[in-house]
């Protein structure tokens, strides 16, 4: 009977125990759940929309309807643009928008929140791919940033850009060119029925940008392109496109103005007298200057065929004309050392045949060669004069034309 009653004792505390411990986890999860409450309408709303959440799948409750995302650009910065590898260095920023069916909410229901902030690894974002870029594959990329997320869906993800770009280059008026460079944005796999891309705005940020001491952006466009593939595969290529104008102030005075003026010294040369001896000397120096300068601005062009720098022309013309002044130079010098040498032998053997027979005197002898070599040498240096003359003409005439035409066709579409 004891033993009974020790038994029910028991039973009757055991289960006293159990009801304590179901009221203490009740409490306890009753007190967690509010502890989960007191983390705000953020916490619940992040829970709310990322819960369940796929960034695989395209953003729409309805798989036939297409994703519509607007891509615009902002330029902020052009480091280089560089003319022997036909590349451009430039930062900006890409802004990209579309809307999210299955990332709406009602913001009363949420302390009134009406955005959120969510990184991008998290969220659906369309495939976009760089076509020009240097590199092999330049997909645009999500690293780090974050979304800005509105009640209604609407997304929009900034991604800065920092790329370096190829670009056609027309060095036909160097160094008063325009280049004409662009961006493009394709999309890499999604079709148009799936995601259509549409430009959007293109501008230059004033707050962000920062000025190229070489170049200037004069203008800007957007255009969109559709490709098809095989496969009946359409996707959608954006183009922004700007317009670069070269600063000439620099190479106005480092090769410009120091060509002119090497082309006035080369008129120099026919006026040295023939009997200093340094016409020749002076004239090749001119044409190793030339040299330089045609080796300096060949070292900045791109090494193509199918546009030629106009300036290049002018130098390799002028310099064609500083050996051509070379070999004038050359002519007068033997004309003139050729007759006076042919004069003084004919003047001296004169001059032997009136000693032998006459038997005068020296001073006499001497006042004799004189009088017959004058005439000749007075003949030779009119003729130097005259030949020098006529060079100076022709040279002069050829330099002002060729350097009027070459100004007028460099300057054509400024």
């Amino acid at each position: 009977m004891a033993t009974s009653t020790l038994i029910v004792n028991l039973w009757f505390v055991m289960q006293d125990q159990t009801i304590a411990l179901t009221l203490c986890l009740s409490m306890c999860a009753a007190y967690g759940l509010q502890l989960g409450s007191d983390h705000g309408p953020l916490y619940r709303l992040y829970n709310d929309l990322l819960e369940h959440y796929k960034p695989y799948i395209r953003p729409r409750k309805n798989p036939n309807e297409t994703v519509e995302v607007v891509v615009s650009y902002s330029m902020a910065s052009v480091e280089a643009l560089e003319e022997t590898t036909q590349t451009v260095d430039s930062s900006g920023f890409l802004t990209l928008q579309w809307t999210d069916d299955l990332l709406t909410w009602n913001s009363n229901e949420y302390g009134g929140t009406d955005y959120i902030n969510i990184p991008m690894e998290k969220l659906w974002f369309p495939d976009l791919s760089l076509t020009n870029g240097l590199d092999d594959l330049s997909l645009i990329l999500p690293i780090g940033e974050k979304a800005r997320v509105t009640s209604n869906g609407s997304i929009t993800w900034f991604r800065d850009l920092k790329k370096r770009t190829k670009c056609s280059l027309d060095m036909r008026h160097f160094p008063f060119d325009t280049q004409t460079c662009s961006i493009n944005l394709i999309q890499w796999v999604a079709d148009i029925r799936q995601v259509n891309m549409t430009a959007g705005i293109v501008v230059i940020e004033p707050s962000l940008f920062q000025r190229n001491g070489e170049w200037e952006i004069t203008g800007n466009s957007k255009d969109t392109f559709l490709h098809t593939y095989s496969g009946n595969i359409i996707q959608t290529e954006i183009e922004f496109t700007f317009i670069f104008k070269r600063k000439y102030l620099y190479y106005i005075i480092t090769n410009i103005l120091p060509v002119m003026f090497l082309s006035v010294l080369n008129l120099g040369v026919f006026l040295l007298p023939p009997e200093s001896g340094e016409k020749v000397s002076l004239c090749i120096s001119i044409v190793l200057s030339y040299a330089v300068f045609l080796s300096v601005i060949g070292g900045r062009l791109p090494e193509v065929s199918d546009t030629v720098s106009i300036f290049s022309i002018y130098l390799l013309t002028m310099m064609f004309l500083k050996v051509a002044t070379t070999l004038i130079t050359v002519f007068v010098l033997k004309v003139y050392h050729q007759t006076t040498e042919e004069a003084y032998s004919h003047s001296k053997c004169l001059t032997r045949r009136q000693i032998q027979d006459n038997f005068k005197t020296d001073y006499e002898q001497e006042s004799k060669l004189v009088k017959q070599r004058t005439p000749l040498k007075k003949t030779n240096t009119q003729l130097a004069k005259y030949l020098n003359m006529i060079g100076f003409t022709i040279v002069s005439l050829l330099t002002v034309m060729i350097t009027i035409l070459c100004f007028a066709l460099l300057l054509k579409e400024q």
